[in-house]
């Protein structure tokens, strides 16, 4: 993917309760907008959102809809263990080029799927997606809203995002082996400047640094945010930690 450009999305939050969610991440001071239902997923959402990127909460809205997923195991276990983030999204300009490209380099990807969102004031926002095969459950997939991300970029800028004064810095993922997991996310983006540590890597992705630390959870366990006032605090198994007044990132 290195002739494309890739960017941080969002993070897919998977919450038991949807309102309760909301009612949280509220109260530690997040600008939480309620978002709409998946009708072919069963699913329903809220965001808080930055500008393109966004911490999306996700539950589960029509159980006999949602439990015929593929990947409903792991979700089914992220919900009865109180929630927990599976995986995080990059938006790409073309993700059936995305695919092509991949592919091209040997790394297992499906097909592009198509999905919609349905809003409570009747709109539709439609979206193309595609995951990749075997790789760990916390895994990027490839995400276009059908704009240029140049014109997707602008609708969020006349709406006046963002709306809270602090902004994401990063993703933390708890891994058993962090350089093995920060060489494997950055191979198959196409990045570089991969920077690795003793217990510690990291892959700078534009618009959200991800950091892997050495732990047993092979999972995304923590967001951090910078800016005045950042919130920290737990909420449904997503720990949130305040990096202090460094600059933040933004969307490249």
């Amino acid at each position: 993917m290195e002739d494309e450009v890739v960017q941080f999305d969002h993070l897919v939050h998977w919450v038991p309760d949807l309102d309760a969610a909301i009612r949280d991440y509220r109260a530690l001071g997040f600008t939480v907008q309620p978002g709409g239902q998946h009708p072919q997923f069963g699913t329903h959402n809220a965001a808080w959102r930055l500008d393109t990127r966004y911490i999306e909460l996700i539950a589960v809205r029509d159980g006999a809809a949602a439990r015929v997923a593929p990947d409903w195991p792991e979700i089914d276990a992220t919900l009865r263990a109180g929630g927990g983030v599976l995986g995080f999204g990059i938006l790409v300009a073309d993700v059936r080029e995305t695919v092509a490209n991949l592919r091209a380099r040997g790394i297992p990807v499906g097909d592009p799927q198509a999905g919609s969102l349905q809003r409570a004031d009747g709109s539709t926002k439609v979206w193309h997606g595609a995951s990749l095969r075997d790789g760990p459950g916390w895994a990027p997939f490839f995400i276009n809203y059908g704009l240029p991300i140049s014109d997707w970029a602008a609708r969020f800028r006349e709406q006046g995002f963002p709306k809270d004064p602090w902004a994401l810095h990063g993703v933390m993922v708890e891994v058993p082996d962090p350089a093995a997991s920060a060489g494997w996310l950055a191979d198959v983006l196409g990045l570089e400047g991969l920077r690795i540590g003793k217990d510690a890597a990291e892959v700078p992705l534009p618009g959200c640094d991800i950091a892997f630390a050495r732990g047993p959870a092979d999972r995304i366990a923590a967001v951090t945010l910078t800016g005045p006032g950042a919130p920290t605090g737990l909420v449904a198994g997503l720990r949130y930690l305040d990096t202090g007044p460094a600059a933040a990132h933004s969307p490249a």
